[in-house]
C-alpha cells in the first residue's frame, strides 16, 4: 500500500486535515502520529492528540496499538523502512556491470524521493528517536542498522574501486551521506535545484576524480 504524506492542517480544529479521511483506522493513526511528531514533537504527540486529529474518542487508539510509545516506535521504524525499500529498489533496477559511481547516485535519489515523498514519516523517525524508551529504541535500532549495513556495502565498493581516499575512514563517508539525505524534508527546495543535480553533486563531492 502506498504511503500517505499527511498535509499540514488548515484549521483550528486539531481533527482538520492532518490526516486523509478515507484511509483506514490504523494508517490514520500513524499518519496523525507522524505529523504532530514531526512539527509539534515527541512530548506533544500524545494519544488525546493523535485521536483528535483522526477524529475518534482517545479510548479508540488502543483497539489498534496498546501505547503511544508503540505508535511513536511504528512510525520511526516505517520512517526508515520506506527509504530503505525505495533504494533497494533503485539499486537492484540497474544493469548488473553499473558503476559504484552510479550506484552511489542512484541510491542518494531513491534516498532523496522516498525521503520527500514520505517526508513526515522520515522527519519524526529522526527528530522522535531520542525521546523513545530504551526498550522501543532497541527494537527501532534493527531497522536502522538494516539500512546503515546497505549503506557500508555502497561505500565499501566506492573504496574498492579507488573512488575515496583510503586515508578517510568508510563510516565518516556514511555519516556523512545519510547526515545529509536524512534531512532532505528540511533543507530540499524545488526551485533550487533538481533532485538529479543533487545526486550527481553530492556523489561528486565525496568521490575522487576518475
Amino acid at each position: 500500500m502506498k504511503r500517505r504524506t499527511a498535509s499540514a492542517p488548515t484549521s483550528t480544529s486539531p481533527a482538520a486535515t492532518i490526516v486523509p479521511p478515507n484511509s483506514g483506522a490504523r494508517r490514520q493513526i500513524l499518519d496523525a502520529a507522524a505529523y504532530l511528531l514531526r512539527h509539534r514533537g515527541y512530548e506533544a504527540a500524545t494519544t488525546r492528540a493523535i485521536a483528535a486529529a483522526v477524529g475518534i474518542k482517545g479510548g479508540s487508539i488502543y483497539h489498534h496499538f496498546p501505547s503511544k510509545d508503540a505508535i511513536v516506535g511504528e512510525v520511526v521504524n516505517e520512517g526508515v523502512r520506506v527509504v530503505y525499500d525505495a533504494v533497494e529498489k533503485a539499486l537492484n533496477a540497474l544493469p548488473t556491470r553499473a558503476t559504484p559511481r552510479r550506484r552511489l547516485e542512484a541510491a542518494i535519489k531513491a534516498h532523496l524521493l522516498s525521503s520527500l515523498e514520505h517526508n513526515n514519516y522520515t522527519s519524526a523517525s529522526i527528530r522522535a528517536f531520542a525521546f523513545l524508551p530504551d526498550s522501543v529504541r532497541q527494537g527501532c535500532r534493527i531497522e536502522r542498522r538494516r539500512y546503515e549495513a546497505l549503506w557500508a556495502k555502497l561505500v565499501n565498493e566506492l573504496y574498492q574501486a579507488g573512488l575515496i581516499d583510503p586515508d578517510i575512514s568508510q563510516d565518516s563517508v556514511r555519516l556523512l551521506l545519510l547526515g545529509a539525505l536524512n534531512w532532505a524534508g528540511e533543507w530540499y527546495r524545488p526551485d533550487r535545484m533538481g533532485i538529479d543535480d543533487i545526486s550527481r553533486d553530492f556523489a561528486a563531492s565525496i568521490l575522487r576524480a576518475k
